[in-house]
């Protein structure tokens, strides 16, 4: 299975494999006996709703988190993001696609389809109804002012590694062009954004972590000694936390601004960071597994977890896995159920 065939959170099931362009053309999306088992990417709540997109432009809707509707989009391409705002939905995916519905998903458009770009779109996120980011593989990022009619490219070659933002000044200096050719070539692929009070903080390839003060507009890096890719960076229960690769995951120390690794007993990648009630929250990932986050990790605990069994520490952090083994996308807490988009669709996770 090619990385380009799953894109997005699905990097982490197939993370390391070239990725490939597919061609689907713009059309309406079939509808699937089967779509709630197929390969669901992401999801999204709004007013007592939930929203799901994967596979072959499957967009499932439900109002109590056990039955589905699929909905007609005009889109067969993988669909790997999704974000509501009041009745605004919006979905992203492959071949660069935007799709758009203003009334909860019962009409959508195509606000943006660029195959002949072979990038996918990897996430979107929207501030309010009128201005929102998308981004993606090999540094794609758009922005849009007026609810997605027009979306801009932007560049932020901040976001590349220091020494490589050296080079790209050096080649600037004597050829325009190619700094353009080159910038585009080098650029990580960026995965995952998340917004907490105002800060938005971005996740991506090769140990790329970063965060924004004004939206996207100009970026930080966030230092850490770690060059393997993030999927998710989330601001949970009054903590940082970046997860990705190879069981990594990591919490940021604010006194002594850097990032301290917790030893989660897995080398599975782990996906999502998924926040609960209070200070708990999901860590979900490849071959079924589930770590759970029980209460605030303090600092002086994090060389606290031994790799016994069951990888249980003073009943903190908890690694399980599903009977099936498929690997968990993302999870989300709807109607007192941690709902989950696997590779083979829709399950419920049991809180530990």
């Amino acid at each position: 299975m090619q990385w380009y065939m799953n894109t997005k959170k699905l990097i982490r099931y197939v993370a390391g494999i070239t990725l490939l362009a597919t061609q689907a053309q713009a059309a309406t999306s079939w509808q699937a006996k089967l779509a709630t088992e197929s390969l669901l990417l992401d999801m999204s709540t709004f007013d007592n709703h939930l929203v799901v997109v994967g596979e072959r432009g499957h967009v499932l809707l439900s109002e109590d988190g056990d039955t589905f509707e699929q909905l007609s989009v005009p889109t067969v391409a993988t669909l790997t993001a999704v974000d509501t705002v009041g009745d605004d939905i919006w979905a992203v995916g492959h071949d660069t696609t935007i799709i758009h519905s203003a009334d909860r998903g019962q009409t959508w458009q195509q606000q943006l389809f660029l195959p002949e770009l072979e990038k996918p779109l990897l996430d979107v996120l929207f501030f309010d109804s009128q201005h929102g980011i998308a981004i993606g593989a090999y540094g794609i990022f758009y922005r849009t002012q007026d609810g997605g009619q027009n979306w801009t490219v932007e560049k932020h070659p901040t976001l590349l590694h220091p020494d490589d933002q050296a080079y790209l000044e050096d080649i600037r200096q004597e050829d325009e062009a190619f700094y353009q050719t080159e910038l585009d070539s080098i650029m990580p692929h960026l995965n995952r954004v998340s917004l907490h009070d105002g800060m938005l903080y971005l996740a991506g390839e090769a140990g790329l972590l970063a965060k924004s003060e004004d939206m996207g507009q100009s970026w930080q890096r966030m230092e850490i000694d770690y060059m393997g890719s993030f999927f998710d960076i989330v601001f949970d229960g009054g903590r940082l936390l970046a997860t990705g690769l190879r069981g990594h995951l990591f919490e940021y120390v604010e006194e002594l601004q850097s990032w301290a690794e917790l030893d989660t007993c897995s080398l599975a990648s782990f996906n999502s960071i998924v926040p609960l009630d209070g200070d708990n929250a999901l860590v979900v990932g490849n071959n079924g597994y589930v770590l759970s986050i029980n209460g605030t990790v303090m600092s002086q605990e994090r060389a606290n977890i031994s790799a016994n069994e069951n990888c249980v520490t003073g009943q903190q952090l908890v690694l399980s896995q599903t009977e099936d083994s498929q690997a968990i996308i993302n999870a989300t807490l709807f109607n007192d159920k941690v709902i989950a988009v696997t590779a083979a669709g829709i399950q419920v996770l049991t809180q530990d």
